[in-house]
């Protein structure tokens, strides 16, 4: 079992910036890969009716990016599926 947090979700509203998803994804990867669990993390995408532009890119992450949305979707809707085992990652990460 793990101590602390097995499942962490990140709801956010991160505009977009040069270079910036690469930071999220690994430090997204560096967490859960030292400590364990999944990162799910959800953004906003879209306008915000002034300056500001969401770029989406949706994850999870377990170690790895286990499923990602896309980055500057037109689409309304955007669904990210993963299915992770957390009894395995913990026992991976305590052997």
């Amino acid at each position: 079992m793990l101590n602390g947090v097995e499942v962490f979700m990140n709801t956010s509203g991160s505009h977009h910036q040069l270079r910036k998803l690469d930071l999220r994804l690994r430090d997204f990867i560096g967490a859960t890969h030292s400590r364990g669990g999944v990162y799910m993390y959800s953004n906003r995408q879209g306008w915000d009716g002034g300056r500001l532009y969401y770029d989406g890119c949706s994850c999870v992450v377990n170690g790895d990016v286990v499923a990602q949305g896309s980055q500057f979707s037109l689409k309304d809707v955007e669904v990210v599926v993963a299915q992770i085992d957390l009894d395995a990652d913990a026992l991976s990460s305590l052997s």
